[in-house]
Order: C-alpha cells, then sequence, then structure tokens
C-alpha cells in the first residue's frame, strides 16, 4: 500500500504542476483520474480490512465521483450555452476533478496510516 501511495502521490503532484499549462494538465488529470479509480476499485474489494471511519470515506469518494461524473455529463449534453460560460466550464474540467483526487489522496494517507500498524 505504501508504493500505491507514493505513486498516487507523485501523479497528483505532476499533475497540479502540469494545471499551469493547461492541456497537458488535463492530459494528466485524466491519467491520475483512471489510475485513483483502479486504487479505489482494489480498495474497495479490501473494504472490510478498513476501519469504519475509512469505510465512509471510500463511500463518500465513490458517492463524490458518481456526482461528478452525473454533472459533467448532464452539463455536455445540455445546450452548448451552458459551456459557453468560462466559470462553469473550468470548474467542471479543471476544479472539481481535482478537488476529488486531494480528497482521495487525504483518504489514502490515512488508509497508507492504518496498514501500517
Amino acid at each position: 500500500m505504501r508504493m500505491i501511495n507514493k505513486i498516487n502521490k507523485a501523479l497528483l503532484i505532476i499533475t497540479i504542476i502540469l494545471d499551469f499549462t493547461i492541456l497537458f494538465g488535463l492530459y494528466a488529470q485524466i491519467l491520475l483520474g483512471f489510475t485513483q479509480l483502479c486504487i479505489a476499485l482494489y480498495i474497495s474489494f479490501n473494504f472490510k480490512r478498513l476501519v469504519k471511519k475509512l469505510k465512509y470515506q471510500i463511500i463518500n469518494y465513490w458517492i463524490y465521483v458518481f456526482l461528478y461524473f452525473s454533472f459533467s455529463t448532464y452539463l455536455f449534453l445540455e445546450e452548448k450555452s451552458i459551456l459557453d460560460n468560462y466559470i462553469i466550464l473550468i470548474t467542471t474540467i479543471m476544479i472539481l476533478p481535482m478537488t476529488i483526487a486531494i480528497y482521495f489522496t487525504i483518504t489514502l494517507n490515512k488508509i497508507a496510516k492504518q496498514n501500517e500498524k
């Protein structure tokens, strides 16, 4: 779990740095999101090993991911006038995914600390 945690942290830091270039940051967010979803699936299969608080945090993560995908799908299938608003667009494709990624990184740190004990 320690190695997974290090990989996740490295990808998060690289993504945050690349976000300053915007285009490369978006590509990095795709890689980070895919990696975090795979890690979350692995953790979900080992759900019984977690303490109660961490179980709730993983469930919350899945809820946030589901809500984000639902919201972004709705926005992109909606009329184009919504996407003309740059604040909504930047929030949807940059700020919300990174917020979810940071939440998952914090949760993964706690899980890694629990596994060390």
